[in-house]
């Protein structure tokens, strides 16, 4: 987007919803801004002194403001502040003109496009359609995989519920491939009905898109009918947090494997693709999902649409666990000790959602205030909510991803509801 060097910085400065990557360590640290909803605004690389400003632009206090908390014993001049706050604004980190001006670009260019591009091919996974079948049977043969293709489609109906990861396939295939085995060999759902986890908010909380998802290969078309009843149902649009689907990668990865499967695409099933914002901003202690009208009243409209249908419908929560150690802002190592730890507090929210217990999930969570910061809550909790206390669900895999260094750790599950 060409540069306006008319658009003011907003006074008093807000920071974008962002992420904010550690790499590095010691003189080399830095801190890497990244809008993962817009993989075209670059990332910008800061000091951890210039990190400890971020914290001050909530929106609350002024530049001038700002400048004076800084400044003194040999901080930065007013000016510098000033400075360091239009730069970050004109790369687009911070709310204002010309980040607005930037979504709406970005949202003409994605209503103009017939389909909602496989943005993360190439990255994630291979982009070629002759690579990704032999990448993805890497996954199903792997040691910690199922250690065998799907066979033969049996009889049985399809799952009512998957639970799969949303990490990258070069970290989860062996993972993916234990919930996908089991849609490969039950017989193929009517319609899947995706709920996805998004890594940054979404307008109205829960998003539907017009745009069938594209994979390597192929397309999966939409079952915009299906949308329309649960629109109605709901009483509220779900397309206004459209965009959100431009740059999300949760739904993305569950595409490539419905369509390399062949269950859903040209000729097979369509699909249902929902984005779920974070629960923690919408139900405050002591209440749960339930006593919050714009989330009880979604499942309801979920599972009036979902029973009234008269489809097979299987139902797939994208979802990681955990997310700890000093990469998330934890101050410690992700040891042997405090992944036992992770582990078994994994395992009881799992079987908590395997019993249907939605409240009792929800409870669990928060018990320590989301100390694992679980990146896939609201999807798990709709899940389980829909599935109910006759949910049966089975643990197939559970994966603690580690890396080398110890800094942090993603866990992430495979779960079959038949």
């Amino acid at each position: 987007m060409p540069e306006d060097a008319t658009l003011p910085l907003e006074d008093p400065p807000r920071l974008r919803p962002v992420e904010a990557i550690p790499v590095g360590s010691g003189s080399e640290r830095r801190i890497w801004l990244r809008d993962s909803a817009d993989r075209d605004l670059p990332p910008v690389a800061l000091s951890d002194a210039a990190v400890a400003l971020l914290s001050l632009l909530d929106g609350s206090r002024t530049v001038d403001e700002i400048a004076r908390r800084v400044g003194g014993d040999g901080g930065p001049a007013p000016a510098e502040v000033r400075a360091f706050l239009e730069q970050l604004d004109r790369a687009g980190y911070l709310e204002g003109p010309r980040a607005r001006a930037r979504q709406t670009q970005r949202a003409q260019v994605y209503q103009q496009r017939p389909v909602r591009v496989a943005v993360h091919a190439g990255g994630a996974y291979p982009d070629g359609a002759s690579e990704l079948p032999a990448f993805l049977a890497a996954g199903y043969l792997a040691p910690e995989g199922p250690g065998s293709l799907p066979g033969a489609r049996g009889d049985r109906p399809p799952p009512r519920g998957v639970i799969a990861p949303h990490v990258d396939l070069h970290r989860g295939a062996q993972t993916y491939s234990w919930a996908y085995r089991e849609l490969a060999e039950s017989q193929p759902a009517d319609l899947y009905l995706v709920l996805g986890t998004s890594h940054l908010p979404v307008v109205g909380h829960f998003a539907a898109t017009r745009k069938p998802y594209d994979t390597p290969l192929g397309t999966i078309p939409n079952d915009l009918e299906f949308v329309d009843r649960l629109q109605r149902l709901w009483g509220s649009d779900l397309y206004r947090g459209e965009l959100a689907h431009a740059g999300e990668h949760s739904i993305e990865f569950q595409a490539v494997y419905l369509r390399s499967l062949g269950v859903a695409g040209e000729g097979a099933a369509p699909m249902v693709p929902i984005l779920c914002g974070s629960l923690h901003s919408l139900v405050l202690p002591p209440h749960t999902p339930r006593d919050v009208a714009q989330v009880a009243d979604f499942v309801a409209a979920l599972r009036t649409a979902i029973r009234g249908d008269g489809r097979r419908i299987t139902v797939i929560a994208a979802v990681d666990l955990a997310h700890v150690g000093r990469q998330f802002g934890d101050a410690w190592l992700t040891d042997i000790e405090r992944m036992a730890w992770v582990n078994r507090d994994d395992r009881a929210m799992l079987e908590l959602v395997a019993a249907g217990d939605a409240v009792g999930y929800f409870q669990q969570v928060l018990q320590d205030g989301d100390a694992r910061r679980i990146c896939g809550f609201t999807p798990m909790y709709l899940l389980t909510e829909l599935l109910g206390e006759a949910a049966g669900g089975e643990l197939l895999k559970y994966t603690q991803w580690v890396a080398p260094d110890l800094s942090s750790s993603v866990t992430f599950a495979a779960m079959l509801f038949r």
